[in-house]
């Protein structure tokens, strides 16, 4: 199983935000130009032909904060930047899981406007899609 802190540890792997900016859950004091990554309730199971025992694959649903700064398009850069590596993910292997790709839940990253700070952010969720492992049921 992927635990949504292997999905954070890969989104710090992105270079998108330094890797203390990248975060697991709520934050109090949320720094400029971080991403927060949160679980996801996801809709239906797809299942496999054959049962569960014969999937060759697990799902994670995800949802990222991107929660930048006081610049519009400098926080859209971002989250697009975001987007588009989670897009181009194909078998990349964090802390020994192989995710296989991402399905991204929109067709661009969601704009939630700004915090009472006046930060802006945006939002994007998805599916990481990851090779079973031949020990996990």
């Amino acid at each position: 199983m992927i635990a949504l802190r292997d999905i954070r540890d890969y989104i710090a792997t992105l270079g998108i935000a330094e890797d203390e900016h990248c975060y697991m859950g709520i934050l109090p004091d949320k720094q400029l130009e971080s991403i927060g990554t949160y679980p996801l309730r996801r809709n239906g199971r797809t299942e496999t032909v054959g049962g569960s025992d014969n999937r060759s694959y697990e799902a994670k649903s995800a949802s990222f904060l991107v929660h930048w700064n006081k610049s519009p398009s400098e926080t859209e850069n971002a989250a697009y930047g975001l987007f588009c590596a989670l897009e181009k993910t194909k078998m990349e292997t964090v802390n020994g899981h192989t995710i296989k790709f991402v399905m991204l839940n929109s067709d661009e990253p969601i704009w939630v406007g700004s915090d009472q700070k006046g930060i802006y952010e945006y939002v994007i969720e998805c599916v990481f899609y990851f090779e079973r492992k031949d020990d996990e049921e």
